[in-house]
């Protein structure tokens, strides 16, 4: 079996993928960051950009909706997701996460931690971001690895 790998807005790309045909789903969306989102490889020979702009965020919610319900209509019912956020809008994936799979399909949360050099801000330093993984149903495959 060949492992495939797409790019572009999934919202489109999954309309040509049929139902309950996909394993393993990882979503890495826009952080609802209300900025342009740049970034240049090291050679700075090109920039890559995408606006990360919403009129509410009842807007990136919706946006967010649709993308999650065609996800979980292509995973098979061993399949899972594992949805990238932050602290601006967590709270938003998670309510749409439970939504459509369902609060018992949470299987558990990630803390990606990174390391910040300064603070200038009068608060916690934001530290990390999270992954939220769940299940279409209960069947879910796990492959355990260790490391050592």
């Amino acid at each position: 079996m060949q492992a495939k790998i797409y790019l572009g807005d999934c919202l489109e790309l999954l309309k040509g993928i049929p139902n309950s045909s996909v394993d393993l789903v990882y979503l890495d969306p826009p952080f609802f960051t209300q900025k342009t989102q740049k970034l240049s490889p090291r050679n700075r020979e090109r920039e890559f950009q995408f606006p990360d702009t919403w009129k509410s965020i009842n807007d990136y919610a919706g946006f967010l909706f649709i993308r999650v319900q065609e996800l979980h209509r292509i995973l098979r019912s061993s399949g899972s997701i594992f949805f990238h956020c932050d602290r601006k809008a967590s709270h938003v994936a998670r309510f749409i996460l439970d939504e459509i799979f369902g609060k018992r399909m949470f299987r558990s949360e990630i803390i990606w931690h990174y390391r910040r050099w300064s603070n200038s801000q009068r608060s916690l330093l934001p530290a990390h971001q999270n992954i939220l993984f769940y299940s279409k149903s209960s069947k879910y495959k796990f492959h355990e690895t260790r490391y050592y």
